[in-house]
């Protein structure tokens, strides 16, 4: 299990267990939540313990130490828009996520890549967020597509509820590479705007009852009284990954307030233009080689050609991420000595491994996961 990695065997034969020969994939999913009003809980935010973990993998050998079996674990969080004309990206994502993971990978070096690939909508469906686990295998990240239910209508052209979606990013997520200060990633998918704040009770509803105990056991302080703004919530969130919102050229809303609003949210460099859905793979992992400084900007045409994307989308994707900050992970003091494969640990806990020159951590912690809590591959 430690050494075991996404491949392309394991992706076509979980497609074929998990994804119905006709309709949409989540047929499944979204006829047992309207029967039962519940999500599975892989996906329901507040299942398995609320937070969501990115921990590195090891095996111990004989001599009792724990060796690294693959990389420092890097957690890629993205959530998609299901909503009226986007009701059907997580068919698409199913459709391109060998891709993704191949692509992502292959400018992540060094890394074992975890995907969390949920999706959000109106605080008026009866589901507003499916949030899933961290996985790095094909069959898990593939069951957990299926067992998502999006709402598909949408609550009307006034804007999505994406933000609690990223709060969770921001507030209960548990990654082992921010505790040596490093960031993972975070994608928002849309072509609407949200709301500038936070309702008490929609994080209640969405998290469960014990919303506020989990934020605080996570290292931070939430007053419930006096809700962070979307956009502080954001602001938080970039303190642990670099975040960014795609926005989808759509002709169901007008696509200079989304940009506007999301240009407020994020700041101008971080709205990057996604011309299809489809496209998504090539633009994190572009977005992700130039923040780890394994792709510069004079490649990414070519990389974008290499891969099957027109000139046209190609010209307008390059100048969408030209002033977004690159180099931003390599720039930080422990990119170069962060964990690689075959590094040995006296413990699990430890943050470095044994000979190794690292000495800061985060100021918030990342408790080691208990397995009685969680899905049992973590």
């Amino acid at each position: 299990m430690g050494r075991r990695t996404f491949s392309a065997d394991s992706y076509r034969s979980a497609t074929q267990s998990y994804v119905p020969d006709q309709g949409p994939a989540t047929a499944r999913a979204e006829e047992q939540a309207r029967r039962t009003g519940q999500l599975d809980p892989l996906v329901d935010p507040a299942g398995y313990g609320v937070i969501r973990r990115s921990l590195l993998r090891f095996e111990q050998r004989p001599d009792g130490l724990f060796e690294l079996t693959i990389g420092t674990s890097m957690p890629v969080e993205t959530r998609l828009d299901t909503t009226a004309s986007m009701g059907t990206s997580v068919d698409i994502a199913l459709r391109v996520l060998e891709q993704a993971f191949g692509l992502c990978s292959s400018v992540l070096p060094g890394y074992d890549l975890h995907m969390a690939t949920g999706i959000f909508g109106d605080c008026v469906d009866q589901f507003v967020l499916c949030r899933p686990q961290f996985e790095m295998l094909a069959e898990k990240i593939v069951q957990q597509l299926t067992l998502m239910a999006p709402q598909r209508g949408g609550g009307g052209n006034d804007g999505e509820d994406p933000h609690y979606g990223i709060f969770g990013a921001a507030y209960l997520t548990a990654a082992y590479i921010n505790r040596i200060d490093l960031k993972g990633y975070d994608f928002t998918i849309s072509d609407e705007p949200a709301r500038d704040h936070l309702e008490e009770r929609e994080l209640i509803r969405i998290f469960g009852s014990d919303v506020f105990d989990k934020v605080a056991a996570n290292g931070f302080e939430i007053d419930r009284h006096n809700l962070p703004s979307t956009r502080e919530v954001v602001q938080a969130l970039l303190n642990r990954a670099h975040a960014f919102f795609l926005q989808v050229e759509s002709r169901g809303y007008d696509a200079n307030t989304t940009r506007r609003f999301w240009t407020g949210i994020y700041g101008p460099e971080r709205v990057i233009t996604l011309p299809r859905t489809e496209l998504l793979p090539l633009v994190q992992a572009v977005i992700i080689g130039l923040t780890e400084g394994t792709l510069e900007l004079e490649e990414v045409e070519g990389f974008l050609a290499m891969n099957g994307v027109s000139d046209t989308d190609a010209q307008r994707i390059v100048r969408s991420v030209s002033d977004i900050p690159i180099g931003a992970q390599a720039a930080l003091p422990n990119y170069g000595i962060r964990p690689m494969q075959g590094d040995l640990f006296s413990s699990k806990d430890d943050l470095w491994p044994i000979g190794s020159s690292g000495t800061t951590a985060s100021t918030h912690s990342t408790p080691v996961v208990d397995t009685h809590k969680g899905p049992d591959w973590l």
